[in-house]
């Protein structure tokens, strides 16, 4: 007897308790063992769907099967070396497609699964993989496109974490125009021009990006009409890729609404660049910048709220750049122009001087959630004046004040009194 895909088999091994069943020795037939039906003849029925299963390349059956227990028979018996273009026509199952991700990646663990078709888990995985093994003087545009041809219906989100370099001078990563331009229905991207192993055509300056990786990965995003949000990781970028990377995204993304450069080191005069390309009519529906790690100062603080002012931002993230309290300043006097809902200073080099814009900050906002400014060198005797008016705020739901000279029973307390503003069916955490 085959045992079904779809039936959980720690639900069997629940429900099964072989000890405590009176079993006669004599009867020959045993429901325990699920090889008890190898000598009886199988029903004409399975020896059909058998024969589709062999055949299955030639004669590819599966809608056509009226009942829906026999294409789940059928799902079971189906080979997952079959070729992909055949299976992604014919089959849209759940459970044959998380059968074959985990036979293909059995110590890999999805993220954000949810709701999500696993034939959308699967054709993202293989796309991202593929794309992140391929080399550049490996490259075929006629083959990819043809691979991102049969996966773009189903890819709403790519994830790559590395990029093969050149072996040349130059250091071009595999271009990504061909790629982005063909994915029509992409909302999500995250992209880290880097190298994960170190192999024998190890050289420094292999995991740089350059100004043509940027000018193909650009040339792609213009024609990505749905894409929600741009993640862009650990890339040295120059004042002239983020010229061209802002212009890109606000002539071809109208829908974005997350734009994060985390540890990319632009630097205020790239930052700067960044926000040159932007137009009034840019970035409408913008609601998360995360500049993390970025090198940014006082004044490319006052630029980019400046640009920011206008437009619906609900998180913010700064942490670990040097914007000192002068910057600060600044980012809590605009969030009263914002409804901004989480803000992160964290290890920005700020000081006990912030305090009163962080008092006004914290009675008269009714937006901000989460507010991050642990690891700054904030007053012991600034923990009291929080508290009282932490009492005030009914708004806020985390607080975080580590490393900040506050003493931890201050802290104590104040997480005690937000504690009262969550909701206590949410469970988010940052």
């Amino acid at each position: 007897m085959k045992y079904p895909n779809t039936l959980d088999l720690n639900t069997y091994r629940a429900y099964m308790c072989a000890r405590h069943l009176n079993r006669d020795k004599t009867r020959q037939l045993d429901a325990i063992n699920l090889d008890w039906d190898l000598n009886v003849p199988e029903p004409l029925k399975v020896l059909c769907l058998k024969a589709i299963a062999d055949n299955w390349m030639t004669v590819p059956y599966f809608r056509e099967l009226p009942l829906c227990e026999d294409r789940q028979y059928l799902l079971d018996l189906l080979d997952l070396n079959f070729p992909l273009e055949t299976l992604c026509a014919r089959v849209r199952s759940d459970a044959f497609w998380k059968r074959a991700f985990h036979h293909r990646w059995r110590t890999f663990v999805p993220i954000e699964v949810g709701s999500k078709p696993w034939i959308r888990i699967y054709l993202e995985q293989h796309l991202a993989e593929l794309v992140e093994h391929l080399k550049p003087n490996e490259y075929d545009q006629e083959s990819v496109k043809r691979i991102v041809d049969l996966c773009s219906p189903f890819v709403r989100e790519l994830r790559l974490e590395r990029l093969q370099p050149s072996l040349s001078d130059n250091s071009d990563h595999v271009p990504l125009d061909a790629v982005l331009a063909n994915l029509r229905r992409l909302q999500r991207i995250s992209v880290t021009y880097d190298v994960k192993d170190v192999g024998h055509n190890f050289f420094l300056g292999c995991a740089t990006i350059t100004e043509m990786d940027v000018k193909l990965m650009t040339q792609g995003l213009e024609r990505c009409g749905e894409l929600t949000e741009f993640r862009l990781h650990s890339s040295k970028l120059e004042p002239t890729m983020m010229k061209r990377i802002s212009a890109a995204l606000g002539k071809g993304c109208p829908q974005l609404r997350t734009i994060a450069f985390p540890h990319c080191r632009c630097g205020d005069i790239g930052l700067r660049a960044f926000c040159d390309s932007i137009k009034p009519h840019s970035f409408p529906n913008i609601r998360e910048v995360v500049l993390t790690n970025n090198f940014l100062s006082p004044e490319s603080v006052q630029e980019l709220t400046w640009r920011l002012r206008h437009r619906r931002i609900e998180k913010l993230d700064l942490r670990l750049n040097p914007i000192l309290t002068e910057g600060a300043m600044l980012i809590i006097t605009s969030v009263f122009y914002m409804p901004l809902q989480e803000l992160n200073l964290s290890c920005c080099s700020i000081d006990e001087q912030i305090e009163e814009y962080l008092l006004m900050l914290i009675r008269f906002n009714d937006t901000i959630k989460r507010l991050d400014i642990s690891s700054n060198r904030l007053s012991p005797a600034m923990g009291e004046r929080l508290l009282q008016r932490v009492y005030e705020n009914k708004t806020l739901q985390q607080l975080d004040l580590r490393n900040t000279d506050i003493s931890y029973d201050v802290r104590a307390i104040i997480d005690e009194v937000i504690l009262e503003n969550r909701d206590p069916h949410s469970l988010h955490t940052w």
